[in-house]
């Protein structure tokens, strides 16, 4: 490719975000835009006395034999290859400190395209920072481990209460031991119902597949109920559960989704704040909204961690469980189907408080002539 044709491509590269390059037939660079440099640690005008092979594949590590595919080190039929890997520049360029904020071990996506004409041979590279889609996928297979393995246990365990049962054989008489083999077998079916259901239920909520049918509710009410409903948890726990709510607060809300939301924190806030704490779950109203609190003084939350604990894919490190990461994915579902929201506060070692906003109730005009 000649100096003129890159010339005049130049313009449209230097505004990419991505890494772009251009090479010959042997890879020797001609040219690589600003984002290139800066993904690969290097000014532009460093970049392209090099052949790209040796600045990049050479300290990008991936699949076995990823990058040997690329028609730049093994010419042949193919005149375009996808491969990525997790990039580090060498020491002496994070020595010479050239991009102070340079980020090591990247996630870049590398796509190589042979182009032929009268001219000769070209090569296009493009370089793409894909680290966030990357994490991503890593939780996602994270959270699949820990779901397939949080399904596991109570199969496990309504299985062999079944084997137990099949032992006994025809004719056996039930006795107390074998009716809590049920029992065991009962509780993991539903274990496994639950997990299963509230999964299905959010894939609903998220897609808007899930009928929501808000209506005029006492907000105060219904939070007395919940926690009246969790103070045999709490007392089982050592915990000291509060409660404040006004006489009577409207809301508009599907009664059943609040519910179930807001019992969903209280049952994290319980499960997470050690015995002698406190929860407590208030009710109140700002502007146009209606605020329903459940607060502890648990172990909280690391900050690392907070602003996706909402993301069903993200499994922290402070609060692990699957019930825990997709009960709270459910939460925010419902509550936005609802034209609500939810919002978390939390200090490592101090606590947490997590707050459903719900629309107030529009206020109705007064008639008469």
């Amino acid at each position: 490719m000649d100096a003129e044709l890159i010339d005049a491509l130049r313009p449209l590269f230097d505004c990419l975000t991505d890494g772009m390059c251009i090479a010959d037939d042997a890879g020797r660079l001609l040219y690589a835009n600003d984002a290139a440099g800066r993904l690969l640690g290097r000014g532009a005008a460093q970049v392209q006395p090099h052949a790209i092979c040796d600045l990049l594949c050479g300290s990008l590590e991936g699949p076995e034999d990823d990058a040997a595919q690329c028609p730049l080190r093994r010419p042949g039929p193919e005149d375009g290859v996808t491969f990525r890997g997790k990039y580090s520049p060498p020491a002496q360029i994070q020595r010479g400190g050239l991009y102070p904020g340079l980020v090591t071990g990247r996630d870049l996506r590398v796509r190589c395209q042979r182009v032929r004409s009268p001219r000769g041979e070209s090569h296009f590279i493009l370089i793409e920072d894909i680290s966030d889609e990357a994490a991503r996928e890593r939780r996602e297979e994270e959270w699949r481990n820990t779901l397939a393995h949080d399904l596991r246990v109570p199969l496990t365990n309504a299985l062999g209460a079944l084997r137990a049962m099949e032992d006994l054989g025809v004719g056996h008489a039930l006795g107390e031991d074998d009716l809590e083999l049920i029992r065991v077998g009962v509780r993991a079916c539903r274990r496994i119902e639950g997990l299963i259901e509230i999964f299905l239920e959010v894939a609903r909520l998220e897609a808007g597949g899930m009928p929501v049918h808000p209506e005029l509710l006492d907000a105060a009410r219904l939070t007395r109920e919940c926690a009246a409903d969790s103070a045999a948890a709490a007392r089982s726990r050592r915990l000291e559960l509060e409660v404040s709510a006004p006489e009577r607060l409207d809301a508009s809300a599907d009664p059943d989704l609040l519910r179930r939301a807001l019992m969903n924190l209280l049952d994290n806030a319980l499960k997470f704040t050690p015995s002698g704490g406190r929860v407590k779950v208030e009710a109140s109203s700002r502007a146009e909204a209606v605020l329903i609190r459940v607060s502890d003084n648990g172990p909280g939350i690391a900050p690392e961690d907070l602003p996706r604990v909402f993301d069903r894919f993200y499994q922290g490190g402070g609060r692990r469980g699957v019930g825990l990461g997709l009960g709270l994915t459910f939460c925010r579902a419902a509550l936005r189907a609802m034209n609500g929201d939810i919002l978390v506060e939390s200090k490592a070692g101090e606590g947490s408080a997590f707050t459903l906003m719900l629309p107030a109730p529009a206020p109705t005009s007064g008639g008469g002539a």
